[in-house]
Formats: C-alpha cells, sequence, structure tokens
C-alpha cells in the first residue's frame, strides 16, 4: 500500500505540471447520474486503476467558493499503475454516497464538465487526458457541500470505491467587505504589491477621506467620511522563466506567490468581495527569454501556463511588464517585433472578455506598438483592457507620458511614445507617481505638480492613476513623505481636484472645492493596539 500511494504522488505531481501546460476545452455535455464500467479484476490482474484529481494526491479534494457568481475548476483524470494491453473507456459520474450527514449533496446546476465525462486510455498508456469540471457559486447560501465524482459502476467493495471515487469537500464563504468601502469615483487607481515583503491585504487599509465645499464629509457611509482605494492590484513578483533542457518558456511563481494564491481565501477574496480586481503581473526572468524573442510553440506553451493559474486560482486577470529578461545573452535568440503582440493577443483569446490583460508600457519592448505593421499586422491595444506607463524616477520631477500629445508643456520629453495601436486614450495611464523623498530642494508636492497643470491644459484622457509599488509605514527615508505623493497625487489628478488661481493674497496658489487626503494612520495601528512599523510585512 506504501508503494502505491508513492507512486500515486509521483503520478499526480507530473500531472499538476500538465494541468499548467494546457487545457482543452469541448462542449460540456449534460450530466448523467450513471457511472462506466470498469474493467474485469481477473483482466486487470495487478493493474490498479485509481480516478484522480490535479489538486490532491488524496481522494478528498477541498474547493473553496466565494457566494456570488464566481466559479472554481479542477482536473481530474484517470490513472493505471502499468499499461493495461487494450483500450479503457470509463465515463464519470456523481453519486452520491450513503451516510454523508454534515454536508449537503452539490446541486446539480452548480457544476457541469466542459470537456465531457469521458475517460479514454490507450491500451499502451497508463493515464487518460485531463478533463474539467467546474464549481459554480451562483445562488449557493454559505455552507458546506460534497460531490462523490466516481467511475465506479458498483462501490459496495470499501477499497475499490476509494480508488474510483474523488469526493470534493466544497466550502461556500460569505463576502467579506470590512470596515470600509472600495471608492470607484473620479480616479481608477493602479497599485503593484510583492508578495515577497507584504500581504496583499495591505491593500485595504491604503484609506483616502475627501471633503466636499463645505467641508464636510463627500462619502457619508462612514462617520470618518473614508474609503479605500486601489482598483487594479498587480501582485509580483512572477517571472517568465526558461529551461534550457526543454526549451520551454515557463510561468515561474516563486514560493511567496505560490503560498498567496495557494491562500487566496485569506489574502485576495476579502480584495475582490470588494471589487478591486486581483492580477498577477508577470516579467522577466533574467535568463535571456522575454515576451520579445519567443517562438509561436512557446507563446502557445506559456499562455496555456498563464491561463491555468488565472483559472485555478481564481484570479482577474493578467499585468505584462517586460522588464529584467536579460536580453542579448549568448545563445539566446534576439528581440523581434512580432513575438510580444502575439503572446499578448493569445492571452487575450485564451482568457476570453472576463477577464483583464494589461500592460505595462516601458522601454525598449513596447516602444513599436504603434506600428502594426512592424508586430505582423496585429493592433495589440485591441487586445488589452488597459496599459499605463511604467516610468518611474524618485530623482526627477513626475515624468507624464502622453502619446497623444508628445512635445507638449508639462510631457516628458525624456521618455517619448507614441499611441499603441488599438487602444482608446481613456485606456492609457499617463501618470505613475513615485515615492519622494524631502531630501531634495523642493518638496514631493512642488515635483508632482505638473500633473496638475498637465490636466488643466486639458491633456487628460482618462482616469487611471498609477503608483509606485505599495509599502507601509516603515522606518526610512520616505517614512515622512511617502504619504504625501498619494495625497498629491489624488488632488492634482482627480478632475475634481485642485485648481490654480493667478491672484491671491498668496500670489499663485492651489485652492480646491474638495479636498482629498489619504490617511495612514491605520497602517501604524499594530494588532497589540500599540502604534509602530511594519504592519502588514508577509506572515509566512
Amino acid at each position: 500500500m506504501k508503494t502505491q500511494k508513492i507512486q500515486n504522488l509521483l503520478v499526480v505531481t507530473l500531472f499538476c505540471a500538465a494541468a499548467l501546460a494546457g487545457l482543452t476545452a469541448c462542449d460540456a455535455d449534460p450530466v448523467e447520474r450513471e457511472g462506466g464500467k470498469l474493467p474485469d479484476k481477473d483482466g486487470l490482474e495487478n493493474t490498479y486503476g485509481m480516478l484522480r484529481s490535479t489538486r490532491s494526491v488524496r481522494d478528498e479534494v477541498r474547493v473553496f467558493l466565494t457566494e456570488g457568481n464566481g466559479f472554481v475548476t479542477d482536473n481530474f483524470y484517470y490513472q493505471l499503475t502499468k499499461p493495461l494491453g487494450s483500450a479503457l473507456s470509463l465515463e464519470a459520474a456523481v453519486k452520491a454516497g450513503e451516510g454523508e450527514t454534515e454536508r449537503t449533496l452539490l446541486p446539480e446546476a452548480n457544476y457541469d464538465f466542459p470537456d465531457g465525462k469521458k475517460l479514454d486510455i490507450a491500451g499502451d498508456a497508463q493515464h487518460s487526458a485531463l478533463k474539467r469540471i467546474r464549481f459554480f457559486a451562483e445562488n449557493l447560501a454559505p455552507g458546506e457541500y460534497y460531490l462523490p465524482l466516481t467511475v465506479a459502476a458498483d462501490a459496495a467493495d470499501a477499497a475499490d470505491a476509494e480508488r474510483q471515487t474523488v469526493n470534493y469537500l466544497l466550502t461556500v464563504r460569505g463576502l467579506q467587505m470590512g470596515e470600509y468601502k472600495l471608492n470607484q469615483e473620479q480616479v481608477f487607481t493602479v497599485f503593484y504589491l510583492n508578495t515577497a515583503l507584504y500581504q496583499p491585504l495591505l491593500v485595504d487599509e491604503y484609506l483616502m477621506s475627501k471633503l466636499d465645499e463645505n467641508w464636510e464629509n463627500a462619502w457619508p457611509e462612514r462617520p470618518d467620511g473614508t474609503r479605500t482605494i486601489g482598483d487594479i492590484v498587480n501582485l509580483r513578483t512572477v517571472v517568465l522563466d526558461y529551461d534550457a533542457a526543454t526549451s520551454r518558456a515557463l510561468l515561474n511563481l516563486g514560493a511567496d506567490m505560490r503560498y498567496v494564491l495557494g491562500h487566496a481565501t485569506k489574502y485576495i477574496r476579502p480584495l475582490q468581495d470588494k471589487g478591486r480586481k486581483v492580477c498577477i503581473s508577470i516579467e522577466g526572468g533574467g535568463k535571456g527569454l522575454g515576451f520579445c524573442n519567443l517562438t509561436d510553440a512557446q507563446i502557445a506553451d506559456f499562455t496555456a501556463q498563464v491561463k491555468a493559474v488565472v483559472t485555478e486560482y481564481g484570479l482577474d486577470g493578467v499585468n505584462f511588464w517586460d522588464r529584467n529578461s536579460g536580453y542579448g545573452k549568448e545563445g539566446m535568440p534576439a528581440m523581434n517585433t512580432t513575438s510580444y503582440p502575439k503572446l499578448i493577443k493569445a492571452v487575450r483569446e485564451a482568457l476570453g472578455d472576463g477577464l483583464l490583460v494589461t500592460l505595462t508600457d516601458h522601454m525598449e519592448p513596447t516602444e513599436y506598438f504603434w506600428d502594426t505593421a512592424a508586430m505582423g499586422g496585429i493592433e495589440v491595444g485591441k487586445y488589452l483592457d488597459y496599459a499605463w506607463s511604467g516610468y518611474l524616477d524618485n530623482s526627477k520631477d513626475m515624468q507624464i507620458v502622453d502619446p497623444w500629445h508628445q512635445g507638449a508643456a508639462f510631457v516628458s520629453a525624456e521618455w517619448p511614445r507614441k499611441p499603441i495601436a488599438g487602444l482608446a486614450p481613456a485606456k492609457y495611464g499617463c501618470v505613475n507617481i513615485p515615492w519622494y523623498t524631502g531630501e531634495a530642494e523642493t518638496t514631493p508636492t512642488e515635483r508632482i505638480a505638473p500633473v496638475f497643470l498637465w490636466r488643466d491644459a486639458g491633456y487628460k484622457q482618462s482616469n487611471i492613476l498609477v503608483f509606485e509599488e505599495m509599502r507601509t509605514v516603515l522606518q526610512d527615508k520616505y517614512e515622512s513623505t511617502w504619504t504625501s505623493s498619494i495625497t498629491d497625487g489624488y488632488k492634482f489628478f482627480a478632475d475634481d481636484g485642485v485648481y490654480l488661481i493667478d491672484e491671491s493674497p498668496w500670489g499663485k496658489n492651489y485652492f480646491s472645492e474638495n479636498e482629498y487626503m489619504f490617511d495612514a494612520i491605520k497602517l501604524g495601528e499594530l494588532a497589540d493596539g500599540r502604534r509602530g512599523y511594519n504592519k502588514w510585512t508577509k506572515d509566512w
């Protein structure tokens, strides 16, 4: 029995890798309640068959759903300890077991089989292809549910039933709205969060207040008038890695990201409950292979891996930021102008319209995205939900990257860009605000002020505002100034923010009928009630 369990673990590990290599889809079949016919035991002799899930080496698989309209996908397959010598065909079915009292049988309307339920194994093979089962939360009350998936024609024998059945144990959790409403007015805020440093829950304590012209709370749902901010949270670091032995482009999540995704109920779902979109941000792995030098086969393979991760962990999409790829290494292909657009198009088509595909526009990898001919006829902007500038420099005044007003006052001459082909101006973020210190001769407010002048000139065409990578209250050179970057960013960028009066008792000055103020007080309140530093650093 011990040997068999070790074999099971090896096979499941291999199949988990296969799941990340791609999924096949076909029309969903109607659910049937009859199991397929197992091969006779005499015919099997010492060959054993097992129904397994890629999620677990056991016959019990835990699935977590949030009440609402979401879904979770699993892959199941049938595996033999050795080839049978003749073809085997089984039909998976749902069959409620006896004596289950603590959980409710999952209603038939809350699961389906997009690839059908038939499991075929060739005579010289040991396993079937992966088949998907999807679990839907729609109309389910919070609670505990179960779904036994079996291929056993007769599960009377306990040992046989254990091998032929996967028991899905489902938990549907209630929405976690928290204390603060997500602000979705005036400014569409984009954040990046490094999971090697922080828990994603950090974003929930990025709080903003707003006073109206009468100095009363413009957001009255709370006595203190505060809301949380952050419409898109891009989790990093995920990299495009390279396996020299197989020449594969691999999606490398890394230990910290794997932990966060594996505990999505704690770290991700509360953010999504409020309406945030939580995505993974993918960048280069430094081995010379990146988005700009992939083969068509690598693109197809990598796209399947991205789709598998986004689907498996219930994410809202993916952000591409081609940096740190290490192009030009010996033995690696040169950059070209068609690979990256092909990848974006492939991922968009794989994820569909319900999930986000976003782009950080930065340096050479995207400088030709205006040129459809160079991109092999692909208008890459048609496959993007949003794009934004990736230019950040803490040593300089704000670099406003506006492809539609290049050469105009307040628009960066150092980082010239052209409009991305097929992308509307309303979907491009020109402003990416860095954290400034108080060490320079000019204040952080003065360094961000060009954002207002750019807006006041009528150049602003979108509400997308991006900030440097998220942080908490730390003892460092930004301690006394980083929060003002958020306040100033909002008040200078928002259409109902500050305006300029040329003549006042103080000369030229900024005034506002709506006062935005970032509130970091919660970030300094530790769990034991004391005030301190380093709140929301990773806890694993």
